[in-house]
C-alpha cells in the first residue's frame, strides 16, 4: 500500500518504479514513496510558475539516473529522486525516453510534413544531433495524438514500434533494424490510410462491422522479459492481450480473451478499461497486466482501492494482501503489485 496522507493523496493510477522508488505523478503533483515499505518520502518541486517550479509532469526516466522529468517555463527541469534539481535543457517535446546517453524522441506529425520521425537529442543541451527520416506525408488534417507508438528497453537495448507497422525495429547507430515481424499480411493498416490522417485511423481501429477499415489489426503497447515479449493488439473494436515466449519453438504464441474497448477509448482516449490480463488462479487476487517491466524479470502494476475492495475476502490466501484489505479504504491511494515472471 502507499502512504495516504492529506500531503500525498492521488487521482490516478500515474505510478512508475525507479530502483528503489515509486514515483506518482499527475498533471500537477510529483510524490516518492519507498518501494519496500509504500511510506512518502517527498514531494518533487511545485506547481507554479517560480525559477524552478513546473507546469507540467512529463515523465519517469528509468536507470541508475532515476531522473524526473519536469517541463517549466519552456524547459525541461530534471530533478534527482532525492528533489535536488541536476539539469535542465531546452523544450524539445514531450514523448521522448532515456537511453546511453541521449534522449531519444518520438515525433509527432501533426501536420503532415514532419521530415523526422525519431529525434536523437544531447543530453545536456536538448539540441537534436542526429535523426531517423519520416516517409508517411499528408496534407489538409492535422492531429495529435500520444498512443501511435512505444519505446521499450530491454538487455540494454532500445527499440521501437510503429501502430501503423507490423514491424518492431531495435535503434541501433540512429538506425531502424527489424527484430519481429509480426506477419499480419491483409490486416496491417495500408500506407494509403495511414496518410489520411487520424479520424480514419480511429475508424479502422474501433473496427465497426460497416466501417472500410474493420478488417485491419493495430498492435501495441509492448514490455519484454527474459524469455516473454507482452503486448496487445486491437481487433474490431477488442483489445486482445498476448504473450510470446521466446524460449519455444512452437505453439509460443498465446492470446488472451478479448476485453471490448469502451466506445469513448479511440476518439477521446484511453478511458477506463475493466481489469485484464494473466488471471490470477493462486491467491485470489486480481488479474496482472504489466504497466512497467521494472527489472529484466519483474513487472508492476497498480490497482485502486476501490477494484480491491470488490474482491471475495473468502478466497483470498495470500496473507500479504488479506492484510492489506482489513484495513484498506475507499479513499486510499493504490496499492502497487509486483510479480516475478517465471523463468
Amino acid at each position: 500500500m502507499l502512504e495516504t496522507d492529506k500531503e500525498c493523496l492521488m487521482r490516478n493510477k500515474s505510478i512508475y518504479n525507479s530502483g528503489d522508488y515509486f514515483v506518482y505523478m499527475s498533471w500537477d503533483k510529483c510524490y516518492v514513496f519507498e518501494r519496500k515499505t509504500g511510506n512518502f518520502v517527498r514531494q518533487i518541486s511545485q506547481f507554479g510558475q517560480g525559477p524552478n517550479d513546473y507546469q507540467y509532469t512529463v515523465r519517469v526516466l528509468s536507470g541508475d539516473e532515476g531522473q524526473i522529468c519536469l517541463e517549466g517555463n519552456k524547459q525541461f527541469l530534471f530533478f534527482n529522486l532525492d528533489g535536488i534539481l541536476s539539469h535542465k535543457t531546452k523544450f524539445f517535446a514531450y514523448y521522448f525516453i532515456a537511453y546511453e546517453n541521449l534522449y531519444v524522441r518520438y515525433v509527432h506529425n501533426t501536420m503532415g510534413n514532419s521530415t523526422i520521425r525519431i529525434a536523437f537529442h544531447d543530453r545536456k543541451t536538448g539540441e537534436i544531433i542526429d535523426s531517423i527520416p519520416n516517409c508517411r506525408f499528408y496534407k489538409g488534417r492535422s492531429y495529435d495524438i500520444g498512443y501511435d507508438f512505444s519505446f521499450h528497453t530491454f538487455n540494454n537495448f532500445l527499440f521501437y514500434k510503429d501502430i501503423y507497422c507490423d514491424t518492431l525495429y531495435q535503434i541501433k547507430d540512429f538506425s531502424l533494424h527489424p527484430r519481429y515481424i509480426f506477419n499480419t499480411g491483409g490486416r496491417t493498416v495500408p500506407y494509403e490510410s495511414q496518410i489520411e490522417g487520424r479520424v480514419d485511423i480511429d475508424a479502422m481501429m474501433a473496427g465497426r462491422e460497416n466501417d472500410r477499415y474493420s478488417k485491419y489489426i493495430v498492435v501495441n503497447g509492448f514490455f519484454e522479459s527474459t524469455n516473454f515479449l507482452i503486448f496487445t493488439f486491437d481487433y474490431r473494436n477488442r483489445l486482445y492481450p498476448v504473450v510470446f515466449n521466446k524460449s519455444e519453438t512452437e505453439n509460443n504464441l498465446h492470446i488472451m480473451p478479448p476485453i471490448p474497448l469502451p466506445i469513448t477509448y479511440l476518439r477521446d482516449g484511453p478511458s477506463i478499461i475493466p481489469l485484464f490480463g494473466f488471471e490470477n488462479d493462486l491467491d485470489g487476487g486480481l488479474p496482472f497486466w504489466p504497466q512497467q517491466m521494472i527489472s529484466d524479470n519483474e513487472a508492476m502494476c497498480v490497482y485502486t482501492a476501490e477494484e480491491l475492495l470488490e474482491l471475495d475476502a473468502s478466497k483470498i490466501t495470500d496473507e500479504n494482501l488479506k492484510n492489506i484489505l482489513k484495513i484498506l479504504k475507499e479513499d486510499d491511494n493504490p496499492v502497487v503489485a509486483i510479480v516475478t515472471l517465471k523463468e
